[in-house]
C-alpha cells in the first residue's frame, strides 16, 4: 500500500525534493508539503489515523547548550501521541544532535548532506515497518481487553461473542441470538441517559430500512432498548466489507461490476423513496458469492423530507459527500450518485479523488477542487466518473436506471476502445 506521508519544513526546495524522491519510490502518493507555520496550525489533524509518518525538516545545533529549531520542535511536539512516527531530515546537525533528536521522540534522523534516495527510501521502509507492528500489537491487545469487557454489556436474548468494531456513538458485536439460533451482528448504543425521547438514533434507521426486503440491503431481525441503550440485531457479513476489499487492487473489470451491483442496491433504495446518505466502502458489505449489501442507514432520509438536519450540522463521510450536501441544501437521489462516483473513482484507482488536512478542507474540495483525471490506461472510463461526480447535478444521470444501463454497456469502455484501435 501507499504510505500517507507528511513534509513539514522551512525550505520549500528541500520539500520539493522530498516529494519528487516520494513520488519516485511510490507512484500514487500524493504527500502533503507544509512549512513550519501551516504545520504548526494543523497539528490536530496530523494524527496516526491520517498518516503513516511525518518527515520534519529542521535546524540543529553542533553542541548540546544551544537550542536548535529541530530541538525546540521535538521538545514541543513530544507530548502529542497521536501525531505519525517523525523522521527527522536534520541540517547543521551531528552524532550528538542525533541522540538529542532520538531521545526527544524522533523514530529517525537523516542528515539533510548524507541524504539520499536509498537512504531515504530504508529509512521510511523500516519507520512503516515498526509502526505496523506497534499499530498491530496495539489492535491485539485492545481486542483482548474488548473480549475482557464483552461480559458487562448485556442485551437479553443474545450471546456476545467478540467485537467487531467500536464508534463514538456504538459498538458493534458479533453475538449469538438465541431466538434464531444463528449468529447476528448487535449494534449497541452508548447509554443515554437523557430523555427516553432522544433513544431514536436505531429507532430511525430501522423504520428505514424495516420493511425493504431484498438481497442487497440488510437484514434487520430485531430492534429494542435494554437499560438505557438501544440495540439492532442485523445479519452478520463474514467476509467483511469493500474497504477490506480494497486493500488488495481491483483490475478494472471487477471495479465496475461491484460498481454495477452497488447501483442496483440504490436502485432498491430510491425505488422505497429512500436516500442512503453515507454511501461509502465501509457501509457495502460482501456476500461469499460476490454480491453486495448496503449497510448502515442511519443517516437515511425519506426522499421528500431531505432537509431535516439542523444548519450548521453536516452528517455524513467528508470524503464521498456531494457538494450539495456539504452546503447543506436540498438533497435527493443524484447525491447518492455522487457518492457511487467517488467510490468507483476509489476502486479503479486505489485511491480517493479528493484529500486535505482538515475535514473542512476536504469537504470545499468537493465544491470547488479539481478532480484528478484517471491515470491514461483506465481514460476509458472517465466519461462514466466525470458523470457520475458532476459538480452540477443536473449532469449527472438522471437516475439508477441510467447509471445501471451506461455501466452494462456491452464489453465495458476498455475493450470496446482497444476494439477502435484494432
Amino acid at each position: 500500500m501507499t504510505p500517507r506521508i507528511l513534509i513539514a519544513g522551512r525550505d520549500e526546495q528541500q520539500r520539493q525534493w522530498l516529494r519528487h524522491h516520494l513520488q519516485t519510490l511510490w507512484p500514487d502518493a500524493e504527500p502533503p508539503s507544509l512549512d513550519l507555520e501551516q504545520f504548526e496550525r494543523h497539528l490536530d489533524s496530523i494524527t496516526r489515523r491520517n498518516y503513516d509518518v511525518a518527515l520534519l525538516c529542521a535546524r540543529f545545533d553542533k553542541t548540546s547548550t544551544q537550542q536548535s529549531e529541530g530541538i525546540e520542535w521535538l521538545r514541543q511536539l513530544r507530548g502529542e501521541r497521536r501525531l505519525p512516527p517523525l523522521v527527522v531530515v536534520a541540517a547543521d546537525g551531528n552524532e550528538l544532535s542525533a541522540i538529542r533528536a532520538m531521545r526527544f521522540g524522533a523514530s529517525a534522523y537523516l542528515p539533510r548532506d548524507l541524504l539520499d534516495a536509498q537512504l531515504l527510501e530504508r529509512t521510511l521502509r523500516k519507520v512503516l515497518h515498526a509502526s505496523r507492528r506497534r499499530a498491530r500489537r496495539l489492535a491485539s491487545a485492545s481486542r483482548r481487553h474488548d473480549d475482557q469487557v464483552a461480559p458487562g454489556l448485556e442485551i437479553p436474548r443474545y450471546s456476545l461473542l467478540r467485537q467487531l468494531g467500536r464508534s463514538a456513538r456504538a459498538s458493534v458485536w458479533l453475538a449469538r441470538s438465541a431466538a434464531l439460533q444463528q449468529p447476528v451482528a448487535l449494534k449497541i448504543s452508548e447509554p443515554l441517559d437523557s430523555d427516553p425521547g432522544d433513544l431514536q438514533q436505531f429507532a430511525h434507521e430501522y423504520s428505514a430500512i424495516a420493511a425493504l426486503r431484498d438481497p442487497a440491503i440488510v437484514d434487520i431481525y430485531d430492534y429494542g432498548v435494554h437499560e438505557g441503550r438501544e440495540f439492532l440485531a442485523m445479519e452478520y457479513f463474514p467476509c467483511g466489507d469493500l474497504k477490506q476489499r480494497l486493500l488488495n487492487p481491483l483490475t478494472s473489470d471487477e471495479a465496475i461490476a461491484y460498481a454495477r451491483r452497488i447501483a442496483a442496491a440504490l436502485r432498491v433504495v430510491h425505488g422505497a423513496g429512500i436516500l442512503h446518505r453515507d454511501l461509502k466502502p465501509p457501509n457495502v458489505m460482501l456476500r461469499p458469492d460476490g454480491s453486495v449489501v448496503l449497510i448502515d442507514f442511519g443517516l437515511a432520509r425519506h426522499i421528500n423530507a431531505t432537509r431535516s438536519t439542523a444548519i450548521g450540522v453536516l452528517r455524513g463521510s467528508p470524503y464521498y459527500m456531494s457538494p450539495e450536501q456539504v452546503q447543506g441544501r436540498e438533497l435527493d437521489a443524484r447525491s447518492d450518485q455522487y457518492a457511487l462516483g467517488v467510490v468507483c473513482y476509489e476502486m479503479l484507482t486505489g485511491r480517493k479523488p479528493f484529500t486535505g488536512l482538515t475535514a473542512m478542507d476536504l469537504m470545499q474540495e468537493h465544491v470547488s477542487g479539481e478532480r484528478p483525471p484517471l491515470p491514461p490506461e483506465l481514460a476509458a472510463y472517465e466519461p462514466l466518473i466525470g458523470r457520475l461526480m458532476a459538480r452540477d447535478r443536473e449532469a449527472r444521470f438522471p437516475d439508477m436506471d441510467a447509471v445501471l444501463a451506461d455501466l452494462t454497456e456491452p464489453a465495458a469502455p476498455a475493450a470496446a476502445q482497444d476494439a477502435d484501435a484494432a
